[in-house]
């Protein structure tokens, strides 16, 4: 959504809001088929391949491998694999997934984003595009089950942010009363 202008000091205390994500973390069921796809299909750099053991999490000797899928602003997508089976099924969770369970990524326009679309659909992956109105969302299951969402901003995204942001405290008391029109004229103009 919009850009937050504090990261630092404000007023002598520590400021709470991120920098940006570091990482985000999954298991993943298979390292090579998730590496060709986010590396090799997506064009994001493995940026490292962490081959480590633990004693955490109940577990006396958990040796994974952890990889790490770069991101224009130096974060990254991360996935783990368990050596031992049993562990590995321990700590995935695979099964039904929400569409609204997922991680939203911004890209840069609407070119990148349909260039992604055709090698995605090439490779044999179902895609779905939806116009939000405040953004162009292109959507896709990696080989693990992630829900991935690709987003273009509305041209006018930080206008719209504002207004989102000025009144999001009545927008919510207005949901939580049962009033369930809806704000997004965005995606009313969207539709027409």
């Amino acid at each position: 959504m919009g850009t937050t202008p504090t990261n630092g000091y404000k007023d002598r205390k520590p400021d709470t809001i991120p920098v940006r994500l570091h990482h985000a973390a999954y298991v993943c069921r298979d390292l090579e088929q998730t590496r060709k796809f986010y590396e090799d299909l997506l064009g994001w750099p493995m940026v490292a391949a962490w081959r480590e053991c633990d004693k955490v999490f109940g577990e006396d000797e958990l040796y994974y491998c952890h990889l790490f899928f770069q991101i224009a602003d130096g974060g990254a997508l991360a996935f783990f694999h368990f050596a031992n089976p049993q562990q590995h099924e321990k700590f995935a969770h695979y099964g039904p997934h929400s569409p609204f369970v997922h991680l939203a990524l911004k890209v840069a326009d609407a070119e990148g984003q349909q260039q992604m679309q055709r090698k995605l659909e090439k490779a044999g992956f179902e895609t779905m595009v939806i116009d939000h109105g405040y953004c162009v969302s292109l959507y896709v299951t990696d080989p693990n089950g992630l829900n991935l969402e690709f987003t273009v901003d509305h041209p006018d995204a930080e206008k719209i942010t504002s207004k989102r942001s000025a009144s999001a405290r009545e927008d919510l008391r207005k949901w939580l009363a049962g009033d369930r029109s809806t704000n997004n004229e965005w995606r009313v103009q969207a539709k027409v």
